[in-house]
């Protein structure tokens, strides 16, 4: 099943979003909880409407 942020899939700013999560659980700072594509997704969202204003 697709989730509803996947025309930011393989952006410059998923990717960016996506290691800094990496290095967030890696240093044990974060831990997930919801399935990735869903964070790394809606903080794109966020950050695209932020630019579009």
């Amino acid at each position: 099943m697709s989730h509803p942020y996947v025309k930011f899939e393989n952006t410059p700013l998923w990717n960016v979003i996506s290691k800094g999560i990496d290095e967030l659980v890696e240093n044990n700072d974060i831990e997930e909880t919801t399935k990735r594509e869903y964070i790394v997704g809606y903080l794109c969202k966020l950050i695209n409407e932020s630019e579009n204003k």
